[in-house]
């Protein structure tokens, strides 16, 4: 089939969470615990199609395996899930989307939405659209007898359920697993709510109202799904072009490979590139100034030190493919779809890869930062939890790891250490009292987790500076303590942000307690989309993307 062939506009239900109960298919690609003919099984059955249908549904599913997996009129086959078999059997195995020798209305448009499935980064094939399209084309075809047709639609009901639900169900909870290759990701996703998706279809609302009620309801999800949208057209349009490598490509210089480069912008996703590239369109073998800025930005947003000039790392980035970064995009939507739907109106939001921090109010970062995070063998772990507390002039319990392969050798040579650092022995540990040369500076963020990790101050302001920026022991150095806890306190604080200033006089320690916690999310994310639509790729430090990659290629594959 060619396209909709139905245009209808139906009532928008309210934007909430959507079951993964009674309908939603668990596995697609289950072991074959049993293989149905139900094909077969509708070609045997008389000539009212309509009837044919509904009792060859019953027929089939009542002694069909929970779990198994059957195969059409067509000769494909498909995973029949318990959910989908209890769907029918809660119908009286009525079918849910044909008519006659096709789909019906509502069955045009679950066709339909699930055919858009690679607007969310995700292969339409995983949920059988592929198969879909060629049973309505050969019903479309009308060469089929009424028995065929039967079957053939028979099969397409059951196809549209199990399709339908299988997306819903990615899209509330994502498609990959981390914790299948090993990686933490602490964070729980929502319980299931009463609604659920066919149902709602079947209560009369638009299949794609109840798609985009599973998404994410948070702006990074949707800001990322327009992102992909651009490097899929780039994709469409035939892609970029490789710069050539073995020359000195900086400003100033003139070169056939300049010219190149400059389509190689011209060709991108991003507009800005795009236009700074077209200033010098009339000279396009000179490094111009326009091309250099264009350089520049490319290089901020591939997290590159951005000289403006062409060396190993920025070539190595303009000559990854659109289908790299389209690969990238789809890994990172998913890791959207594995949080919680609603995040809160307000949060913080660290991202380790990309070592930023934001603070989010309606919808909108009110704040953003540089951060430091964890070095790989002492990365920052993945988790959600809310602040609770700020500590103003904290002192500094010195973690056993530090204390025992750091700071105690060095003692053992030097006993003047801990008093040049303001330190002591408290019981087994060591405590850092507040001070200017204290750890943690002048604010500690608390939001207790078994990890002793939290936001803090520090000294080492010289280190925000630097593109890589991931030094510390796993904790999360903030480049802007004071304005973040000035900020907090005016919003999580009935006394507000005036009580910070006179305990900055002196170093006496004082915990502030929050009148309303704040949820913090910290998170993985290797592309991020900025709210003016920028798009950045950041490298990934942990290896996480990496130790996905098995995964991806086989749930997340390229778009057919």
């Amino acid at each position: 089939m060619g396209g909709p062939r139905l245009a209808t506009t139906w009532a928008a239900p309210r934007r909430e969470r959507l079951s993964m109960g009674v309908i939603f298919a668990v596995e697609w690609t289950l072991p074959r615990l049993g293989v149905v003919g139900l094909g077969a099984a509708l070609m045997a059955c008389g000539s009212d199609s309509s009837e044919t249908v509904a009792e060859t549904l019953a027929r089939t599913l009542t002694v069909t395996s929970e779990d198994s997996v059957v195969t059409l009129a067509s000769g494909d086959t498909v995973h029949v899930s318990a959910a989908t078999i209890e769907f029918y059997r809660t119908r009286g195995w009525q079918p849910a989307w044909s008519e006659g020798r096709g789909l019906d209305e509502r069955g045009e448009l679950v066709y339909i939405a699930v055919g858009k499935a690679a607007d969310d980064g995700l292969s339409p094939e995983r949920y059988r659209h592929d198969v879909a399209n060629r049973m309505l084309t050969a019903l479309d075809e009308g060469r089929l007898s009424d028995e065929e047709a039967a079957g053939y639609a028979a099969g397409l009901d059951v196809l549209l359920t199990e399709g339908f639900n299988r997306l819903t169900s990615d899209l509330v909870t994502g498609t990959l697993d981390p914790q299948d290759n090993g990686l933490e990701w602490r964070i729980p996703v929502d319980a299931p709510k009463e609604q659920t998706a066919l149902a709602s279809i079947l209560n009369g609302h638009h299949p794609e109202t109840v798609l985009a009620g599973a998404r994410p309801s948070i702006p990074y999800y949707d800001r990322m799904r327009e992102a992909l949208a651009k490097y899929q057209a780039v994709e469409a349009r035939g892609g970029w072009p490789l710069v050539p490598e073995g020359e000195d490509l900086e400003p100033g210089v003139r070169s056939p490979a300049v010219a190149v480069l400059r389509t190689r912008f011209l060709h991108g996703a991003d507009e800005v590139e795009a236009g700074l590239a077209r200033l010098g369109a009339a000279d396009s073998e000179l490094y111009d100034e326009g091309l250099k800025q264009a350089v520049e930005r490319f290089q901020y947003r591939h997290a590159i030190e951005n000289d403006g000039a062409v060396g190993e790392a920025t070539l190595q980035e303009l000559n990854r493919s659109v289908a790299d970064r389209l690969a990238d995009l789809r890994l990172n939507l998913d890791r959207w779809r594995w949080l919680p739907n609603e995040l809160g109106d307000r949060f913080v939001l660290v991202n380790i890869a990309g070592y930023e921090l934001e603070l989010v109010d309606a919808g909108r970062a009110i704040q953003s930062m540089n951060v430091v995070v964890g070095k790989l063998e002492n990365a920052t772990p993945v988790f959600a939890d809310t602040i609770e507390q700020i500590v103003v002039n904290p002192s500094w319990y010195v973690p056993p790891s530090i204390a025992e392969g750091e700071i105690l050798p060095t003692l053992a040579g030097d006993p003047g250490y801990l008093s040049r650092n303001n330190m002591v022995m408290e019981g087994d540990g060591i405590r850092q009292r507040p001070g200017p040369n204290n750890a943690l500076g002048r604010f500690k963020f608390v939001f207790p987790n078994e990890d002793n990790i939290f936001l803090h101050d520090t000294p080492q302001d010289h280190l925000f500076s630097r593109t890589q920026r991931d030094f510390s022991h796993g904790c999360i150095r903030l480049e802007l303590p004071h304005e973040l806890a000035k900020q907090v306190l005016d919003l999580q604080t009935d006394e507000g942000s005036a009580q910070i200033e006179p305990l900055l006089e002196d170093w006496q320690e004082t915990p502030i307690e929050l009148d309303r916690t704040l949820p913090i999310y910290i998170l993985y994310l290797t592309a991020w989309v900025e709210e003016d639509g920028t798009v950045r790729f950041h490298p990934d430090v942990y290896g996480s993307d990496q130790e996905l990659e098995p995964q991806a290629a086989e749930r997340l594959p390229p778009e057919a």
